[in-house]
């Protein structure tokens, strides 16, 4: 069964057809704290996604979510203030960027709405 929350996939696991239980897609030791570790210095979800050998950036935010759960609550809100300011700087250049391109800037925002609505609240 999976998580409808991308932080709680820890617990999720996906069935091959043989009904046998395998961990997620992408999952390697350490690859969630070495997600949060990369994109708290600032790299894109595509470039941590990247440097893990994870096929989607969504895997390396899942990967980021879990690790930041796991986090005790005066770190977790400060990495949290962190991601919340990357994801304004990130609007603002989506702004900027696609100013001409009204559809490209509605499609990018609405991508962003997304993860900020599916973000944990500390």
């Amino acid at each position: 069964m999976r998580s409808s929350r991308p932080w709680d996939r820890e617990k999720s696991f996906d069935r091959e057809s043989s009904g046998e239980e395998r961990a997620p897609r992408g999952r390697q030791p350490n690859s969630d704290e070495q997600a949060l570790t990369l994109r708290d210095s600032g790299r894109t979800f595509a470039a941590v996604a990247s440097s893990l050998g994870l096929k989607r950036s969504s895997d390396a935010r899942a990967a980021f979510l879990r690790a930041l759960a796991r986090r005790p609550e005066n770190e977790r809100a400060r990495l949290s203030k962190r991601e919340l300011e990357r994801l304004d700087q990130l609007e603002a250049r989506i702004r900027d960027r696609d100013r001409d391109a009204p559809e490209k800037m509605q499609r990018r925002l609405g991508a962003l709405a997304i993860m900020r609505d599916t973000f944990p609240r500390t």
